[in-house]
């Protein structure tokens, strides 16, 4: 997701924008706790938790792509990630115009795909 984020905003030629104005939302399945954790006693996670590399966390959590992308292009608004779900498009599209009326100038709209993800950057030269 980040890739694919980092090449859109890249291809966009947007340059010399204020941080602040420049949001990001993902889409995608989101975080989870892992199988390994499942029907296990706190006795249990205790011991196993030890094995696992220190961040082991941070790969679980639904809004680390969108937060990292964020961080790459220099956006300082609002960053979300939304589950994939029926009406998913429809919600986006939603809270991309209500950030464009708090004063967003450009929003990179990310969606993980069964090959990788899509990106496509919005801004008010843009409008649907």
């Amino acid at each position: 997701m980040v890739r694919a984020g980092v090449r859109a905003w890249e291809a966009s030629r947007v340059r010399e924008v204020e941080g602040r104005r420049v949001g990001v939302i993902g889409v995608g399945l989101g975080g989870s706790w892992p199988e390994w954790l499942i029907g296990m006693e706190a006795k249990d996670v205790a011991e196993r938790w030890r094995e696992k590399p220190p961040l082991w966390l941070l790969e679980e959590l639904p809004n680390l792509p969108a937060a990292q992308l964020a961080v790459e292009i220099g956006a300082r608004g609002p960053v979300e990630t939304v589950r994939e779900r029926k009406g998913v498009r429809e919600d986006v599209d939603r809270r991309i115009r209500r950030w464009g009326m708090r004063g967003m100038d450009w929003v990179v709209s990310v969606r993980a795909t069964e090959k990788g993800a899509e990106a496509e950057v919005w801004g008010r030269e843009k409008e649907k």
